[in-house]
């Protein structure tokens, strides 16, 4: 089984991620949303462990210097989404503003469907979210930094174990 950290919207805030590298305990690697995929490079030099990250609608303004990750060499290119694959499952990362996620997950379910995605993973709402839209698993960790609509900061685990695909949000401070 293939444990991995996820998280979103940290903002520049090192605490956040310090909080969150904490609270997740042993996991094999990380994902990073977006808003501020540059956060992704400190979050591996703190880990050591390898993270994939997306741009986020506040990495526009960012010098490319800036958003470097620690990709494997088939993954060099940092994007707004791109699909990685975890043991034998595929998983769909974007940050979600091109997916209108603030006004509902079926445009981001469609295109984790038309990518044979066994899960979609998203971030944008500041609003943690773990659902299923037939076979694939939806998810949303939240933010650590700024959470909105009255939940709490946080982050999610998810949890991969050949095809099937699992996850948790977890709340820091609980």
């Amino acid at each position: 089984m293939t444990r991995i950290g996820v998280i979103s919207d940290t903002h520049g805030s090192y605490a956040a991620i310090a909080a969150c590298v904490k609270a997740a305990g042993a996991v094999d690697g990380w994902f990073h949303l977006g808003d501020y995929a540059s956060d992704a490079k400190r979050l591996a030099q703190m880990t050591g462990l390898p993270v994939f990250s997306v741009l986020g609608n506040c990495d526009g303004f960012l010098p490319a210097a800036c958003v470097e990750d620690s990709f494997d060499s088939k993954q060099k290119l940092i994007s707004s989404e791109r699909v990685v694959a975890v043991e034998r499952a595929r998983i769909f990362l974007c940050h979600g503003h091109h997916y209108d996620v603030d006004m509902g997950s079926w445009t981001l379910s469609y295109r984790a469907e038309e990518l044979s995605a066994a899960a979609a993973l998203y971030g944008h709402t500041h609003r943690p979210s773990l659902s299923a839209y037939g076979s694939v698993l939806l998810l949303n960790p939240g933010s650590p930094t700024f959470p909105r609509g009255m939940t709490k900061p946080g982050f999610a685990v998810l949890e991969v174990d050949g095809k099937d695909v699992n996850a948790r949000l977890v709340t820091l401070g609980e």
